[in-house]
């Protein structure tokens, strides 16, 4: 936006000290005089350029909001709210939620762990993942365990979680157990409880379809169903997002705090927490 200002505007103001020397009792009348005839002038410059400073603050505001309007995109994933990342900025999505694509593979961090996104169904709220350091050849892989943010990710009854024994005793016989180079027998079980005899487990999530063998665990079995992934429910109420929407306002986030951004009638953005 350019304003052309006419040229009076910015021509140069009288001195208030003439060269010419003036009478000590007529000196402060005439600077009062100057000050008092240019004042409109100076207000009206001040007012038109408070105006186009305010005007390209309220635009670039507005052209944040409707980045959050954009859809994450990646290979055959595609995300809206609650989600951000890609063409979506982080305020667009929960801070949990953010999405990365790299080489047409969608991904997710989850406290500090990387994870694959296979498939996202936000009718459904579901999201299918796999453990990243899972998806090689289980011996070699890192073997930790992940904790999901019970706030925000929900196990769906379609999977399970089985606990991963290794390290263990040779002179014991365990269920679904398969000797690992350098880590001895592991062990993988939904309820039995061999940590007095195992140094060492972890958790995995796996497809509930997925039943451990009861004598010797079928490695290449266990790595299908790691690979195939496990589907989590997303806890975020979208409700106030759908209220936020049909008021024509745009969806995002503060933090952890589910915002609602309007733009009211005199073109400013106000930002309004939505109650759940």
């Amino acid at each position: 936006m350019i304003i052309s200002l006419p040229l009076y505007f910015f021509k140069p103001l009288p001195l208030f000290f003439s060269t010419q020397t003036k009478p000590k009792d007529t000196l402060v009348p005439t600077v009062i005089n100057q000050i008092m005839y240019h004042l409109p002038t100076f207000c009206l410059v001040f007012f038109l350029l408070f105006s186009l400073f305010h005007h390209l603050s309220c635009a670039s505001t507005k052209k944040e909001l409707g980045w959050c309007e954009a859809i994450f995109e990646c290979g055959n994933i595609t995300a809206g709210f609650p989600f951000s990342g890609g063409s979506r900025p982080q305020f667009c999505g929960h801070p949990s939620l953010e999405l990365h694509c790299y080489n047409n593979k969608t991904s997710i961090i989850i406290t500090n762990h990387l994870y694959d996104v296979l498939h996202i169904d936000q009718t459904s709220k579901t999201l299918r993942l796999a453990k990243a350091e899972l998806g090689g050849h289980f011996c070699t892989a890192t073997f930790t365990t992940t904790t999901l943010p019970p706030e925000i990710f929900e196990l769906s009854p379609t999977s399970q979680s089985l606990t991963v024994y290794y390290l263990c005793d040779r002179n014991y016989r365990y269920s679904s157990s398969y000797t690992c180079p350098d880590r001895g027998p592991v062990s993988v079980s939904k309820n039995l409880d061999y940590h007095k005899s195992c140094q060492d487990s972890f958790t995995i999530n796996v497809p509930k379809s997925y039943v451990p063998e009861e004598k010797e665990l079928n490695l290449k079995y266990l790595e299908n169903a790691l690979h195939e992934g496990f589907d989590v429910k997303v806890k975020i109420n979208e409700q106030t997002c759908e209220e936020c929407v049909s008021s024509h306002g745009i969806c995002g986030f503060k933090n952890t705090t589910q915002i609602c951004c309007k733009n009211d009638s005199s073109s400013r953005c106000n930002t309004l927490h939505l109650h759940h």
